[in-house]
């Protein structure tokens, strides 16, 4: 099947979906996030297996709030996509018990996690599940950790690339996650 690789797919066949999704609105599920522009860029989702499938490394994920959206086509409507896609994943979940604080225990010495603050522009439908906007701990060697491939990935064969932000608070192990996946 055309943008199919291995069960995964490619760029031609994420494109594809985002572009039907576009000419026929009432499609269901586009593209990585399975949203559809000018309409639910901003519903908060509550599944979790988007985010096992991105950012295994985070473990077991529940209470999820989060937001999917292509950032070119949000709160609009385009007529064909563009070359590339830029996907943000955004939101906040809870990992298993006890993760966060082992995940900060085990840190290696390079990856020294700071205190920080959440960032003040938080998507509004999000605000109401982020009710601390202190206590927070990041560290960019984790956020690396988060962002490597995983071989059941989708995108593993190289056709993206992904920048983001991962805090971590540990008096409840929640965890932030902000990040853009490219399709190129």
């Amino acid at each position: 099947m055309s943008g199919m690789r291995g069960g995964r797919t490619g760029r031609r066949g994420f494109l594809a979906l985002l572009g039907s999704a576009a000419l026929a609105p009432s499609a269901g599920a586009v593209g990585c996030a399975g949203l559809r522009p000018n309409e639910d860029h901003l519903r908060v989702r509550t599944d979790v297996e988007p985010l096992h499938k991105r950012f295994a490394a985070l473990g077991e994920l529940s209470d999820a709030h989060w937001l999917g959206y292509d950032l070119d086509a949000a709160g609009k409507r385009q007529a064909a996509p563009g070359p590339d896609a830029r996907v943000r994943l955004v939101g906040v979940a809870r990992t298993a018990p006890g993760t966060v604080a082992a995940t900060l225990a085990a840190a290696p010495a390079g990856e020294r996690f700071e205190t920080v603050a959440l960032a003040g522009d938080v998507p509004a439908p999000l605000a109401p599940y982020v009710p601390d906007r202190a206590g927070w701990r990041a560290s960019t060697a984790y956020d690396l950790t988060v962002l490597a491939r995983n071989p059941a990935q989708p995108g593993a064969d190289g056709n993206d690339r992904a920048d983001g932000r991962f805090l971590l608070h540990e008096a409840d192990d929640r965890v932030w996650f902000d990040a853009v996946f490219l399709y190129a």
